[in-house]
């Protein structure tokens, strides 16, 4: 899925509990540095209360980690956007009708997810198909000749056009049922609610 960002990294540090601790205490260490309480050596004071800080404060795991899952959320928003304008005009005509459905349903998932109404299960594959599975079968026809994939056979009598076909509708038909399966949770709930509503909601006569 690739490394992180020197963007994300940057958010990563800057909003750590280490980062703001040592702030925290730098700040102190500033205050009393114009209060007039120190004076000699006052610059590797505060530095040392940063550093001091930085390593009394626990490493913040689920930051790091909710805003990693937010960036590759965004991530599956520009990944096929970013397929079809890089490589579309090297794709087959059947590919990029694929592309263009899967972008469909990408585009109805994402704002679930990110609204917390997905089971991480199926977060975690999602994302890994879009941002990982997709682009790697993609990249894998594009190393070869158009004429060659085209024409040739490569494997059960299909050219390499028609395997990465296959492998499109694999991926497709996987985002599909994660989309039928968070529908149905969706379903569920307000069927749920429903019943709810009518078991407590008694109408009330104001007259």
């Amino acid at each position: 899925m690739g490394s992180p960002s020197f963007k994300l990294r940057a958010l990563l540090f800057l909003y750590s509990t280490r980062n703001l601790a040592g702030c925290v205490l730098a700040l102190v260490g500033l205050g009393c540095f114009f209060a007039g309480f120190i004076n000699d050596w006052w610059y590797a004071i505060v530095v040392a209360l940063y550093v001091a800080g930085w390593l009394g404060a626990p490493q913040d795991r689920e930051l790091n980690l909710e805003i990693l899952q937010e960036e590759r959320e965004n991530q599956m928003r520009e990944t096929i956007d970013q397929l079809l304008s890089q490589a579309g005009s090297r794709l087959p005509k059947e590919a990029i009708q694929k592309l263009g459905k899967m972008r469909e349903t990408v585009a109805d998932l994402v704002p679930k997810i990110q609204e917390g109404k997905v089971a991480m299960q199926h977060s975690i594959v999602l994302i890994n198909a879009v941002t990982r599975d997709l682009p790697q079968t993609v990249r894998n026809y594009l190393q070869l000749p158009p004429a060659f994939a085209a024409v040739h056979t490569v494997e059960g009598g299909k050219t390499c056009k028609q395997l990465l076909l296959d492998q499109l509708d694999i991926l497709a038909n996987q985002l599909t049922k994660l989309s039928e399966l968070i529908n149905k949770d969706d379903a569920e709930a307000l069927i749920k609610n429903g019943k709810f509503l009518q078991e407590k909601f008694q109408p009330v006569s104001f007259i």
